[in-house]
């Protein structure tokens, strides 16, 4: 009987156990649960915080930053003056001074005002407007790009029948690439634009065409007919190809035409992601086709957090590359002798800067960056010819970009050009940029 009462006890005790321990199990699982929810409310609201502190700033920088000085359908924010006035004139502007140091070059240190710039704009009416650029390289006028020169960079007539959709003609910038339309200093971490924006995509660069543009929430565009480029006889470049056929809107011989547009994709988090082009003949002064060139770039750029990230890419093809040569070069030019036009142009870039200053209650900034380039300005060339030397190349770019104000930037970096068959290059620069 005592045997009985032992084992009934126990087995009401073991049933009692159990049931507390089920107990505790669902009340675990429903505090882990609750955790779980809790946890997930944490992450998103720290996600709603980041984005807040993102539209904080933005709204603290549009504060100081008048609403004179935003981008407008591709260009950039001193550039696009003229399309916040209702009516009258319009006046902005951009310059540059630079210190380049190279110890390799005698003299080994320079320093130059690179460029000063005048925007001069006249709205007519709020839709119809008149916008141009005026540059001066070098402090003074005397003749070409390297010795110093007057020129304009843009000048057109544009009718804004809505956001979505405008007309322009006149001298257009030509919207390829990102560096070639959003060309003012401050807007760029780099004291000087990146190598491949400037020897495959030949920045700045401007033909005289008429075209269509447009901007919605989910994307924005350009499509323009243009002159094409011309060949004739003079030296050029073997480093930057593609700038010796630009015309540049001076007596633009336009037997052949060039098309140029991109589009561009607005993302989440302010990612931008499109893709250009430039399909162009290239004519000799009498207005003869001598071949074809073929530029297609894709880009990527996020601006979010303090992060400015930017990649471009180019590839280009030539058809006739010989015949180009051939017009480029003088009459007693043989393969041997000739400065060779490129049959294939390819590369890209990728920028990583970082804004070390949004961590603080301030309206200045302050960026760390780096930038990887790599790119031929001769992957290919006529059969016979050889590759000039120094057309494969690596660029490191390390430096800093402090901006007291969205409109100046004080920049120093280190550029490290690593070349495939000549001597490396190490060279040191600052500058002093601003815009309004």
């Amino acid at each position: 009987m005592m045997k009985r009462f032992v084992a009934l006890s126990m087995a009401i005790f073991s049933l009692s156990f159990a049931q507390d321990v089920d107990e505790k199990i669902k009340a675990l699982e429903e505090q882990i649960e609750s955790l779980q929810k809790e946890l997930q409310e944490l992450k998103k609201a720290k996600e709603e915080t980041e984005v807040l502190k993102e539209e904080f700033r933005k709204l603290r920088l549009e504060i100081v930053m008048p609403e004179a000085y935003k981008p407008y359908a591709g260009l950039g924010p001193a550039a696009s003056k003229v399309y916040q006035v209702k009516k009258g004139v319009s006046i902005g502007g951009y310059g540059e001074l630079h210190y380049i140091n190279n110890p390799d070059n005698d003299p080994s240190s320079i320093i130059d005002l690179k460029r000063l710039i005048l925007y001069f704009g006249y709205s007519f009416t709020e839709n119809l407007k008149f916008n141009s650029e005026i540059e001066i390289e070098h402090a003074f006028v005397e003749g070409g790009e390297e010795s110093g020169e007057l020129a304009v960079e843009f000048a057109y007539l544009d009718y804004n029948f809505s956001p979505k959709f405008g007309l322009r003609g006149g001298m257009l910038l030509i919207p390829v690439g990102i560096v070639n339309e959003l060309h003012e200093p401050p807007t760029f971490p780099t004291v000087d634009r990146p190598y491949l924006e400037r020897n495959i995509i030949p920045t700045t660069w401007s033909e005289n065409g008429i075209g269509i543009y447009g901007d919605t929430d989910l994307i924005s565009y350009r499509a323009y007919i243009v002159n094409g480029m011309k060949a004739e006889e003079g030296e050029f470049k073997a480093s930057a190809p593609l700038k010796k056929l630009r015309q540049n809107g001076g007596e633009a011989v336009s037997d052949s035409l060039a098309f140029t547009g991109r589009i561009d994709f607005k993302l989440p988090n302010n990612l931008t992601v499109g893709a250009s082009t430039f399909i162009s003949g290239v004519q000799n002064e009498d207005g003869k086709n001598l071949g074809n060139i073929y530029l297609f770039s894709p880009h990527l750029w996020w601006q979010y957090a303090g992060w400015d990230v930017r990649f471009v890419g180019a590839y280009a093809t030539v058809s006739d590359a010989e015949k180009i040569t051939l017009e480029l070069s003088s009459a007693t030019c043989d393969k041997s002798t000739c400065n060779v036009f490129p049959k294939r142009m390819q590369g890209f870039y990728l920028q990583v800067a970082y804004n070390i200053l949004r961590h603080f209650d301030t309206e200045q900034e302050l960026y760390v960056f780096g930038v990887y380039e790599n790119y031929d300005t001769h992957a290919s060339v006529p059969s016979g010819y050889e590759k000039p030397k120094g057309s494969e190349v690596q660029i490191f770019n390390f430096g800093i970009s402090y901006k007291p104000h969205p409109l100046v930037a004080l920049k120093a970096d280190y550029v490290r050009e690593d070349y495939k068959d000549k001597k490396d290059n190490d060279i040191y620069r600052a500058a002093i940029t601003w815009m309004f």
